[in-house]
């Protein structure tokens, strides 16, 4: 069995619909980062094009693990022909069914995404307390995890873009905008009027289930909030509730996921 020590860089892919995020882990710091596009078109020879024209040698030739957080399956297929002809790399796949001691309320957790998991050990593994995360990508995701361990459940909701995108192919007389920050609450033309309903009305969605999660468990303890995601820095500064806004949070829980089986797996 491979070792992990201080030469050891680790690549982490966290792998949605829409996009993908990869990550190098050097020595416990994210060295490098990247976000491209997730498309199932691209070859595992490209996407390594790509790879090789963005990270420094000096990472890429130490990489000896990888791990994924992929809710789209071709994809994990198209990425691990990548990793085992170019990285010859040890590969961790993330998923519900992982030892991570995250305790769920169902007796077959299968269902619930890898990017879901990796968030809620993230959590659990920096900020040591419970936690709502939002995630913004694709969907809206909003989850509560305990400092127990225990994966109270998610909420998934169209994301910002998926939602705007269906808004311009329906309604003839609205053109594709910009999605950018809102000025106003209240447009007074076409281009801002979209932009407050797009932004400010996700912002509301969130800060309202934020709230009932809240006083549903009001008696029982605080929590902490955190928001992710692409759309992370349009939403955060309208929001009512958020303590923090992490950016990596889906990298970091799917590298700190497979350090965690890479030790269970020695014993």
């Amino acid at each position: 069995m491979r070792v992990i020590d201080k030469e050891t860089a680790i690549l982490v892919v966290d792998i949605g619909n829409t996009s993908l995020t990869c990550g190098v882990y050097y020595r416990d710091m994210l060295v490098w980062h990247t976000r491209m596009q997730s498309l199932k078109e691209k070859t595992s020879d490209e996407y390594f094009s790509v790879i090789k024209s963005l990270l420094d040698d000096k990472y890429l030739s130490k990489i000896k693990f990888v791990a994924f957080a992929s809710v789209v399956p071709e994809m994990t297929r198209i990425w691990m022909h990548l990793c085992q002809k170019y990285l010859k790399a040890e590969i961790y796949l993330i998923n519900a069914y992982s030892d991570l001691g995250i305790k769920y309320l169902v007796s077959d957790p299968g269902f619930i995404g890898a990017d879901l998991v990796v968030n809620a050990y993230a959590a659990l593994q920096k900020y040591h307390t419970n936690c709502i995360v939002i995630d913004l990508g694709t969907a809206t995701t909003v989850q509560v995890i305990k400092a127990d361990g225990t994966f109270e459940g998610t909420v998934i909701a169209p994301g910002i873009k998926t939602g705007s995108a269906y808004l311009f192919e329906k309604t003839a007389l609205l053109s594709e905008i910009e999605l950018v920050a809102p000025t106003k609450l209240l447009g007074t033309n076409t281009h801002d009027a979209m932009l407050s309903g797009i932004i400010y009305g996700h912002a509301f969605m969130i800060d309202s289930y934020i709230s009932a999660i809240k006083r549903q468990y009001a008696s029982d303890m605080e929590l902490k909030t955190i928001i992710t995601g692409g759309m992370s820095d349009l939403v955060a500064p309208i929001l009512s509730f958020i303590n923090h806004v992490d950016k990596t949070i889906t990298l970091d829980g799917t590298y700190l996921a497979l350090k965690r089986l890479h030790e269970i797996s020695k014993d």
